[in-house]
């Protein structure tokens, strides 16, 4: 991820600091959390926020992180019904394949093999094309 990791300065060596320090630091944190360029995992943030923090300080940092898990959501909603669609159009077409006749006369060959056909016992592909059922396990 591109941005700033805004991780660092809330670990709890930094603000377990001297109390001068610490306010200099929560500050620079505030900032960070707040920034529009910071990029990190909101999860693990959200374990080391200080409890004492108010959320009015880091109001901005939560309507992030929360249309952040909004916008992963939605992709991932959309992620799936583009798969649900797919498979539709796939089961969709091998409905059409399996539902098509196919005439075996005794010139018809394998296209694997080019050895005739003994049987009924065959499969056909999406081409159209005729195979034994052991050339189509050889095949795949």
């Amino acid at each position: 991820s591109s941005g700033i990791n805004a991780e660092w300065p809330l670990r709890p060596g930094y603000l377990g600091c001297k109390t001068e320090q610490q306010d200099a630091l929560l500050s620079r944190a505030v900032d960070l959390l707040n920034s529009k360029e910071s990029v990190f995992n909101y999860s693990q943030v959200y374990k080391i926020i200080p409890a004492h923090w108010p959320i009015s300080l880091i109001e901005p940092f939560i309507y992030m992180s929360l249309g952040q898990q909004a916008h992963h959501y939605r992709t991932s909603r959309i992620m799936k019904g583009l798969t649900e669609l797919e498979w539709a159009r796939v089961k969709s077409d091998r409905v059409v394949c399996t539902k098509r006749a196919v005439r075996i006369t005794t010139g018809t060959y394998c296209s694997f093999c080019f050895h005739p056909f003994a049987d009924s016992n065959c499969s056909v592909s999406t081409g159209g094309e005729v195979y034994h059922v052991q050339c189509v396990n050889q095949i795949t």
